[in-house]
């Protein structure tokens, strides 16, 4: 046996999962083996004096033996778990320098070995918090570990059988998240020792094919075909047993070291031309891309510089490629589904047409920083980050490890708006801007003959805008609706793969990728293997990778929730991905996830045509309500509030009002913008609708919230949300002018003015895309009142 079955092995970027075979023929205090799964079950069996044929589980069986005393439970799993010597080939395989060791064994194997070599345990229990940042080679045990257990903590330290490991610890525990993460960038994954016997394969890995490619089961050296059948789907298995690991692993070549070829954590995006390079798209490729988002970027480079498979956005390309030769960084921006990611490849082409190495960030992986130090050697490197929220933190790095490279962020344009400080803190200067919310006339005119040479409907005359309306325009057609209901029915059909379709269409939606992991947590089942007899259609639809799972189009997944989808359907999968959320929400992706999700004017976008959207939406914040998470989100009460002030019930909108500020108060550093404008939104609306002749009751709070409203006009990330609510005011001054006294006439007259000065003195481009100069002109109307 040798290093060839394993092939290059990188210990340092890979991952060691040690199952209770591998602690077989090491020796525990009671001086000992220490049992795998289906010989500690035996061990309690004899223990109870049962017959051997008994069919309680292990669960059962620990629960009797403890007889209510739970300190003989505890010595005894203390007497077979605890180690005192390890065998030569335990020793060999922890010797090496594993990025992390999961285990699911109780026994402190790998922590006597460290302590044998005087270095740190650096070990993790499954009931202990996730920290922010796991040190290189942490273990962490999934089922316990024995040297944490007490006679009080036994029964709840230790996962004693097979149930309650896959329900309750597995899907639910935020360490199943950080192996996942692990798995998606790993080198490679070795398990060794792992028994069916122990617990289901499926609670602890998915069917995911790029994972199975790097997996490698390590069994004793007896071939058992059962197992090899049950668990191919999931990696290969080698029957060699520890020391025959051990043995393969010192032979075993290191890979290459990193160069600009063999990045994992960064994509190529130069183009690849192959043999097909003549073909020309097929009608079918053409319709893929339109209808399913189904992109291919092979093919788009071999149809370059012709329109056949995507339009060519020349003028925006050029300019965009004109930016990066002479700034240090480029904004791509758009609204969702206006083609930002065939722009990104578009753009990609021309620079590497132009001398540039051009590489898509991966986030996450824990080779970035070896990788970033090759590409700080190179000249003419541009950097493409897809999604900023997932990689926000991860520029600042690149700016400083990267100083000679360039970077292109895209970011959809609501996010742009109203973070637009956190970019320019991040972002190396001087850095520019590009735009892909406005189609030229040509380039509709090329969208038109891209679908009519396809076969498919192109959008009406006179038809223009940004693409995402275009492709909607397409799905009115028919033709095209039925040929996607017909398509998409043996998804539907089936409950499993039907929720998988919501859910990932609902998150799509909102421009986010979740893992896999997360799409089981939901669902309750891996993704993959639900999908794996809908394949061909799956993959269609579905875009899936080591470290991410989504739906490929954000426009046709809103066609088909509005056309296939019901109303509850939509509810209950809106209420489950925002629990499932705010159990991850100290990772920024699914916090931002869970505000999306949340938001009142994207559940209004998603249910129109639903039935009463605001009672669906109301009966949906009553729902998350009782989550203590959601409840203690200023946001959650924000979106409520904003909720009860379109049915309209402006008391109690009024009242969530109050509440996002207390929880605000209890989070540090919260910032209270949006809270602000609704809040000024409100008033305004209540002290509207009070009848004439009444003092106007909270005059005191729409002149704070006017005053807060200027301040926001002046800071770039806050305006968006401050021009909105500013809509508001003139309707107030009409109707209630007249039941202002002279001081508060006088109050309101100098903030709105005041206002209106600091919407002139707004950039040109914002005025241009909010429409701020129409805001300006009702405010300058309203204070002209007062003057009358």
């Amino acid at each position: 046996m040798n290093g060839g079955e394993l092939g290059d092995v990188d210990p340092r970027s890979s991952i060691l999962f040690l199952g209770s075979g591998f602690s077989l023929g090491a020796t525990n205090i009671a001086r000992a083996e220490p049992p795998n799964g289906r010989g500690l079950r035996r061990h309690f069996i004899q223990q109870l004096k049962l017959p051997p044929d008994t069919d309680y589980d292990l669960q059962v069986l620990t629960e009797e033996f403890a007889e209510d005393d739970a300190k003989k439970l505890r010595d005894e799993l203390y007497s077979i778990f605890r180690l005192t010597t390890l065998t030569n080939g335990q020793n060999a395989v922890l010797g090496h320098p594993w990025r992390r060791i999961y285990s699911t064994n109780y026994d402190d194997a790998v922590e006597l070995h460290r302590l044998n070599g005087k270095v740190a345990p650096n070990a993790f229990d499954v009931s202990e918090p996730v920290p922010n940042k796991l040190p290189h080679g942490a273990v962490i045990h999934l089922h316990g570990s024995i040297r944490l257990i007490t006679p009080e903590n036994v029964r709840e330290s230790l996962v004693l059988g097979e149930a309650s490991y896959v329900n309750q610890y597995v899907l639910r525990s935020p360490w199943y998240d950080q192996f996942q993460r692990d798995l998606a960038f790993a080198n490679a994954l070795y398990i060794v020792g792992y028994s069916l016997a122990d617990y289901h394969i499926a609670g602890l890995l998915m069917a995911n094919p790029k994972l199975a490619e790097r997996t490698v089961f390590i069994q004793g050296p007896n071939p058992d075909q059962t197992f090899e059948r049950r668990t191919a789907r999931y990696g290969r298995t080698l029957f060699i047993g520890t020391d025959g690991f051990a043995d393969a692993l010192a032979r075993a070549p290191l890979p290459a070291s990193p160069n600009v070829d063999n990045l994992r954590s960064f994509q190529s995006l130069a183009p690849t031309r192959d043999k097909k390079a003549s073909a020309r798209p097929t009608a079918g490729e053409v319709y893929d891309l339109l209808v399913y988002g189904d992109f291919d970027a092979a093919r788009l480079a071999r149809s370059q510089p012709g329109e056949d498979y995507a339009i060519a956005r020349g003028d925006a390309v050029r300019t965009a490629a004109d930016a990066v030769e002479t700034k240090a960084a480029l904004v791509v921006d758009g609204r969702l589904g206006n083609g930002k990611s065939i722009f990104l490849r578009l753009l990609a082409f021309e620079l590497s047409a132009r001398g540039w190495t051009c590489l898509l960030l991966r986030p996450g992986s824990p080779e970035l920083q070896r990788e970033v130090a090759v590409l700080a050697e190179l000249d003419r490197v541009v950097v493409f980050v897809e999604q900023y929220s997932a990689a926000q933190n991860a520029l600042r790095g690149l700016r400083d490890a990267l100083p000679k490279a360039r970077l292109v962020v895209e970011v959809r344009t609501g996010t742009f708006e109203v973070r637009f400080h956190e970019l320019a803190q991040l972002l190396p200067r001087p850095f520019d801007r590009v735009s892909l919310n406005a189609l030229s006339r040509g380039e509709v005119l090329a969208f038109r003959r891209l679908c009519e040479r396809a076969g498919l409907r192109p959008p009406g005359e006179g038809r223009g805008g940004d693409l995402r309306d275009m492709l909607l325009d397409l799905f009115e057609n028919k033709a095209i609706r039925e040929r996607v209901g017909a398509a998409l029915a043996p998804l539907l059909e089936k409950r499993t793969t039907r929720r998988v379709l919501v859910m990932t269409m609902l998150i799509a939606m909102h421009q986010g990728a979740v893992g896999a992991a997360f799409v089981r947590a939901v669902v309750g089942e891996d993704p993959f293997a639900a999908l794996k007899p809908l394949e061909d259609l799956s993959h269609e639809i579905f875009e899936t990778s080591a470290d991410g799972f989504k739906a490929r189009s954000a426009v046709f997944s809103s066609f088909v929730i509005s056309a296939f989808i019901e109303s509850d359907e939509i509810a209950d999968a809106v209420v489950e991905v925002t629990l499932a959320a705010a159990k991850r929400r100290a990772e920024r992706p699914y916090r931002i996830l869970m505000s999306n999700m949340m938001a009142y004017s994207s559940l209004r976008r998603t249910l129109r045509g639903k039935g009463d959207p605001d009672a669906i939406i109301a009966a949906i914040y009553e729902r998350l309500r009782y989550d203590e998470r959601v409840n203690g989100e200023p946001l959650f009460w924000l979106q409520y509030a904003i909720a009860m002030a379109e049915i309209p019930r402006l008391d109690t909108a009024d009242e969530y009002i109050a509440t996002a500020y207390r929880k605000a108060e209890d989070l540090e550093g919260f910032q209270t913008y949006q809270i602000d404008t609704q809040a000024l939104r409100i008033a305004l609306l209540r002290a509207t609708a009070q009848k004439p002749g009444q003092e106007v009751f909270n005059i005191d709070r729409i002149l704070d919230g006017l005053e807060r409203i200027d301040t926001m006009l002046g800071e770039s990330s806050h305006r968006a949300y401050a021009v909105r609510v500013l809509d508001g005011a003139q309707p107030f001054v009409a109707a209630r002018h007249a039941d202002l006294a002279a001081g508060e006439r006088t109050a309101l007259q100098f903030w709105l003015l005041k206002a209106a000065q600091s919407l002139a003195a707004l950039p040109n481009d914002f005025k241009a895309t909010t429409g701020s100069e129409t805001t300006r002109a009702r405010i300058e109307a309203a204070a002209a009142v007062f003057v009358t």
